[in-house]
């Protein structure tokens, strides 16, 4: 099937190259939603037999019109009716190719685009970017609906191959791979030398809870690399997972990732978290062997509150009573001196006041309750372990807070999934393309 759809195109002689543009922008959008037109007309004049009986006999009733919704405006189709001269039955000959719209009016390009700009800005500013982007006239609440249904298979495809990933033993992961290695579909590759998972939560407001609800974040990295001359490093083979369901789905959605960077085997494995008890599950879960870490900061920022509330004020004795509790406190846990940090605390009980003791006794069952996740900080950060969460806490402050924490906005559980499913998708599509391309450069 051939069809053909000339395009002219005026242009004032003294228009500069925005004006051209823009008329050969809305010539070529014009073109394309005739040679649409023509195309469907083409079919129909292909697909004269009935689809019920397959009699070729048939009279015309008329045509219904339909709007079909494309990347480059809107498509008026006159669609024929037929009725079969054998069964007597009705049909439309364009049916056939109008069938994967399932009864909708809004193409998969567009669709798919739709998704992609409600998935990164709100979505009456999605609509306007569609628009202006590709000439798509498409209202932000179709927008929203597109976008929530998309994320919403994205997230079910998402889980569901996790679930087929994290379901068998690592044994028989291995002989399916060695299967795949031996039949050529698969070159064998040597596990990553270490592999770093960091979890962390995000905080959004909530339509259903008046406290909100906690969208939890993976970031898993196999592989990184020095840049400059002060220590530092970048990501350079990495992947997000994020989700507003249950924990036990970001677990097994963290899992999955590991795999799918074969980095499961890694000799060694690091896991950065803020010790809430959810990340102790899944890291004790999913990654036993993993070294796990306490963040630093979190550590540091609870010990600090607590000497401030016990010895508060601007005073110079008062100063530098804080500045040597820190001089000793810093030190000890530094090294993961857990048992002399508790017992230094808990000589500073006389000191606290009614007012402070509740902030002092939150450090001291804070610390206590995360010894197992606390080491020498010292040995880690030299042997390259990160021991701060910002690894993970940048994944959070991309894959949520863009999109999800606008002034005013409010979320459905079900919505939100659907939103992260989508933004994880679109992150990892990015890296993967500028990974290839350092790849190629290198």
């Amino acid at each position: 099937m051939q069809i053909i759809v000339s395009l002219m195109v005026d242009i004032p002689a003294n228009a500069d190259i925005n004006e051209i543009e823009q008329r050969v922008q809305e010539a070529g959008r014009q073109a394309m939603r005739e040679a649409t037109q023509q195309a469907v007309r083409a079919a129909e004049e292909q697909r004269k037999t009935c689809p019920h009986c397959g009699s070729e006999a048939s009279r015309s009733e008329g045509t219904d019109q339909r709007i079909i919704l494309t990347k480059f405006g809107r498509v008026v189709l006159p669609l024929r009716r037929q009725r079969c001269q054998g069964c007597q039955r009705r049909f439309r000959p364009a049916d056939e190719c109008l069938k994967s719209l399932q009864g909708g009016n809004v193409t998969a390009a567009l669709r798919e685009a739709c998704s992609e700009a409600g998935a990164s800005f709100p979505y009456v500013t999605a609509a306007q970017v569609v628009n202006d982007l590709c000439g798509a006239q498409i209202s932000p609440e179709h927008v929203r609906r597109l976008t929530n249904r998309t994320g919403s298979q994205e997230a079910v495809r998402q889980a569901a191959e996790a679930k087929a990933i994290v379901e068998p033993t690592a044994a028989q992961v291995r002989k399916q791979r060695e299967a795949q290695v031996r039949q050529g579909a698969r070159k064998k590759q040597e596990p990553p030398a270490l592999l770093l998972v960091g979890l962390d939560g995000g905080w959004i407001k909530s339509r259903e809870q008046k406290r909100g609800m906690e969208g939890k974040v993976g970031v898993i990295v196999s592989e990184m690399e020095a840049v400059g001359k002060r220590g530092r490093r970048r990501m350079t083979s990495r992947r997000y997972v994020a989700t507003f369901e249950p924990a036990s789905v970001l677990g097994r959605l963290s899992y999955a990732a590991t795999c799918q960077l074969q980095a499961e085997e890694a000799p060694t494995q690091v896991v950065v978290g803020d010790g809430a008890d959810w990340i102790k599950t899944e890291a004790d879960g999913h990654f036993p062997q993993a070294v796990k870490i306490l963040d630093w900061s979190h550590l540091w920022r609870k010990i600090h509150a607590a000497i401030r509330a016990v010895r508060p004020g601007q005073s110079k004795p008062a100063r530098e009573w804080r500045k040597g509790q820190y001089e000793t406190l810093s030190p000890l846990l530094w090294q993961g001196q857990v048992d002399a940090a508790l017992a230094h605390l808990h000589a500073l009980r006389p000191r606290a006041n009614q007012e402070s003791i509740d902030q002092l006794e939150e450090a001291i069952t804070y610390v206590d309750n995360q010894r197992d996740w606390i080491g020498n900080y010292q040995q880690w950060q030299e042997a390259g372990y990160p021991v701060g969460s910002g690894l993970v806490e940048r994944g959070v402050a991309v894959v949520i807070n863009p999109r999800m924490k606008r002034r005013g906005m409010r979320w459905k559980r079900a919505n939100a999934t659907a939103v992260v499913a989508l933004r994880v998708r679109l992150l990892n599509a990015a890296w993967e393309k500028a990974s290839a391309k350092r790849r190629v450069a290198a």
